[in-house]
């Protein structure tokens, strides 16, 4: 549909004006876009509280539009060359996209598409629109005629909506070169959740799980669904939900180093209408005053089938309650890449009974139907291989017990844990 057609048909109801007035000196972005930087809870707050005359005023930037055709210049004009380069357009768009927000139904609101002239000639212009009930463009009274150099030509999209929703549009504007779009976007209710724009654990103790509760709620204008991520050593609950307008819910989040010094992670509230909210997470880890009583032990020489026993305490001089575990690895990694070498080898050897059973299935066909039995049987032991807790296990010495049942207490005074090493001689 035409610009001119539109401004012939359409008619204002009595007593329209519009309030919305474009920035003056825009700056032109022509490098690539840049990845955006993380959009915090209060920063969506403040964006979505503007109204669509707010946001167009705190717009001062605009990008090269998307070029979606070239045409020929001689069809159109004399002129058949410009001093613009051909990966810009004869006319820079302002706003590189209309958006319109902050909305009630079956109102009007405009928001003005500025087209200027970046030639050194005079040039035409012309904006066509897909039929559409909700967006209509306004073509100026001088849209036949060329618009000299660094002049603009102003055009109006009018946005009248049937609900509280998001629309999504967009127009084409056509110079005497080439065919540009020009993005629509009316962005309707949302649901926001009140996170603060960090969260700081401070100094917690290393491999102790500390938590905080975030009492959380929906300020926005419709329910909020939502999925939380982020990443160790910080983990949330719940991570998924609904919540409605107005209503409120708590969030665990948990600190669990498992090395010392500080740690910061994003936890990412992905919202199920497109963004993704960042809460900056702080937490530094460090030691406590929890030690062994010796940090070597010499257990006396024995006879042979007999047993040998020495004891070792374990002093707890800090302010929380520590658990214990005798480990067969000294860090997690490399826990972590044994584990992972034992589930490759798992797969190799799955792989070579497949192979077997599938050759035996020739045979006879009606094996076939417990391939998945052993599938499962491989799965069912990779499982087991990462629920290990890989505690200290050997043939000739042991350590009761191995972990802590109800941990070691915190107190004023040593509080010591008794462990019973021996040494079976073989």
């Amino acid at each position: 549909m035409q610009t001119g057609r539109i401004q012939k048909s359409y008619k204002f109801p009595e007593g329209f004006q519009s309030k919305v007035v474009a920035p003056r000196n825009p700056k032109l972005i022509k490098e690539e876009k840049k990845k955006d930087a993380p959009l915090t809870p209060s920063t969506f707050l403040k964006e979505m509280s503007l109204t669509t005359e707010q946001k167009l005023a705190s717009t001062h930037e605009m990008r090269l539009p998307r070029i979606v055709q070239l045409l020929d210049m001689s069809e159109t004009s004399h002129q058949k060359f410009s001093s613009v380069d051909l990966d810009q357009t004869l006319f820079q768009p302002f706003p590189s996209e209309v958006i319109f927000q902050n909305f009630a139904p079956c109102e009007i609101y405009e928001v003005p598409l500025i087209l200027r002239n970046n030639d050194k000639i005079p040039r035409l212009v012309k904006v066509v629109l897909q039929s559409s009930p909700y967006f209509q463009v306004i073509s100026p009274n001088n849209v036949c005629n060329k618009v000299a150099p660094g002049m603009p030509s102003t055009f109006r999209i009018l946005f009248t909506p049937e609900e509280n929703k998001d629309y999504l549009h967009e127009v084409t504007c056509i110079t005497e070169r080439e065919k540009f779009i020009v993005p629509i976007r009316a962005i309707g209710a949302r649901g926001i959740l009140d996170f603060p724009d960090q969260l700081n654990f401070s100094t917690c103790p290393v491999k102790y799980n500390t938590q905080k509760t975030l009492l959380v709620r929906n300020i926005g204008n419709r329910e909020a669904r939502y999925r939380i991520t982020t990443q160790s050593p910080f983990c949330v609950e719940p991570s998924t939900g609904t919540l409605g307008v107005g209503e409120t819910t708590q969030f665990m989040v948990e600190f669990l180093p498992q090395e010392t010094g500080n740690h910061c992670e994003d936890l990412v509230v992905h919202y199920d209408t497109g963004e993704d909210i960042h809460v900056c997470i702080y937490g530094a880890a460090a030691d406590v005053n929890v030690r062994l009583e010796k940090s070597s032990l010499t257990v006396e020489k024995t006879y042979i089938t007999l047993a040998s026993q020495r004891s070792v305490a374990i002093h707890n001089r800090s302010n929380i309650i520590a658990h214990f575990q005798w480990k067969f690895f000294m860090t997690q990694a490399e826990e972590e890449q044994k584990k992972q070498m034992l589930c490759r080898s798992l797969q190799v050897e799955e792989e070579g009974v497949v192979d077997q059973f599938l050759e035996e299935c020739i045979t006879n066909p009606i094996l076939r139907e417990h391939l998945s039995i052993v599938t499962r049987t491989f799965r069912n032991r990779q499982a087991a291989v990462y629920e290990d807790p890989m505690l200290f296990n050997n043939n000739i010495f042991t350590i009761e017990p191995l972990c802590s049942q109800n941990g070691i207490q915190a107190a004023d005074i040593k509080d010591s844990f008794l462990l019973q090493m021996a040494a079976f001689p073989v």
